[in-house]
């Protein structure tokens, strides 16, 4: 095939120089640091632009640089990360920071080699970083690339598989080498499968490599790519418990001894477990009091929550524990001032004002907040 890679290139250049979003990773100062190009790629792995722009702007307002992000444990990096979801990516960004210090001497590497070495770094983002942050002719493939490659190229194979990733990549190379900017190159070639050349219904009269493309000379722009159809959700659900009152509440905090599951560790949230397969409810509340030392009156549901999780579409139960007290000799009822009898630290009672400054997953924190405005509003009534 004698496809025509350089003009593509400088077709796609010249249509991004005036056609791309004005999105604050691509300012002067942005797109030329990699340690900002490696935040804003990392935030917006499975996640939109418009829920990434704001975490991006108070995450580098908080760690403006590598060394202050490596230098922040990550008691202090996780609230800056709530509500942005798959928080291992700010697990790995951490790892990541405190391997540059440690193996570079603070210098972010400039080889493809030693930042796909870096935590968290796969092919993808480590491309992305040394075209963009140093103008370094290296390919990149996202969902967004591997759509708009699959149809210039009529690629039949399902865009996930090994063949077709060879493929991919491959055409991507050929792409960016023949390329004059690849630091805006690369963004372009993402930037016309957002909003150009979409998933559904694609905008082909008005894009501007339409002359190279295979799947509109042969009519097939809406067959192609072809993928694999998404895998069934799992269904899941979950209990949490609600110990507190119009002061605050005990919460718990994610660690490796107490949970199962890695999504939400290290954050804070109200004590929670799965119901298991087969399981009853009530089994649930019972075995994770236990677990937790505490006994009290299971009281009636108070609030549900459905949120997802990767494949699993979760139904979050909120249950009232009164009168709750930890299994101890000579123990009080659970307050503000009440330590665990066992000197556990992944526990404690928190004023609701406090709360604020926690690292807390999003649905968690939604359900906490209407949790807050129910028992406030209940006390005040009480008083009229």
């Amino acid at each position: 095939m004698n496809f025509r890679y350089s003009a593509f290139a400088s077709n796609l250049e010249k249509w991004f120089a005036t056609a791309q979003r004005d999105l604050p990773w691509r300012d002067a100062r942005n797109a030329r640091d990699p340690y900002r190009v490696l935040v804003s790629e990392v935030m917006l792995q499975q996640t939109t632009v418009a829920a990434v722009v704001p975490f991006y702007h108070r995450f580098l307002e908080r760690f403006p640089d590598i060394r202050t992000l490596a230098e922040t444990d990550m008691e202090g990096v996780l609230p800056m990360w709530a509500g942005l979801g798959y928080y291992s990516r700010a697990r790995n960004l951490h790892l990541a920071a405190q391997t540059v210090m440690q193996k570079h001497s603070g210098i972010f590497p400039k080889t493809f080699d030693q930042v796909l070495a870096l935590p968290g770094v796969g092919r993808y983002t480590a491309g992305a970083v040394c075209s963009i942050a140093f103008n370094q002719k290296i390919p990149i493939v996202d969902a967004n690339v591997a759509r708009v490659l699959s149809r210039v190229f009529c690629i039949e194979e399902d865009v996930k598989s090994s063949s077709a990733q060879i493929k991919l990549w491959n055409h991507a190379t050929l792409l960016v080498e023949k390329s004059s900017q690849p630091s805006a190159f690369n963004p372009a070639l993402m930037e016309l499968g957002a909003l150009v050349c979409t998933p559904k219904n694609p905008r082909c009269e008005v894009c501007p490599v339409s002359k190279f493309c295979c799947a509109l000379k042969t009519n097939r722009q809406n067959e192609l790519p072809r993928t694999t159809p998404k895998k069934i959700e799992k269904q899941l659900h979950d209990i949490c418990l609600f110990i507190g009152d119009e002061n605050g509440v005990l919460l718990r905090q994610r660690t490796a001894e107490n949970t199962e599951k890695s999504w939400w560790r290290g954050m804070w949230e109200l004590p929670r477990a799965t119901v298991a397969a087969g399981g009853s409810t009530p089994c649930a509340i019972e075995k994770l009091l236990l677990e937790l030392k505490i006994e009290g009156e299971i009281k009636e549901k108070i609030k549900t929550f459905k949120h997802g999780v990767t494949i699993h579409a979760i139904t979050l139960d909120c249950y009232e524990i009164a009168g709750a007290r930890y299994i101890a000799p000579g123990s009080d009822q659970i307050g503000r001032d009440i330590s665990r009898p066992d000197n556990q630290n992944d526990m404690r009672f928190y004023d609701w004002n406090e709360i604020e400054a926690l690292a807390i997953p999003s649905t968690m924190r939604k359900l906490l907040n209407w949790l807050r405005d129910y028992f406030v509003k209940n006390a005040q009534l009480k008083l009229l």
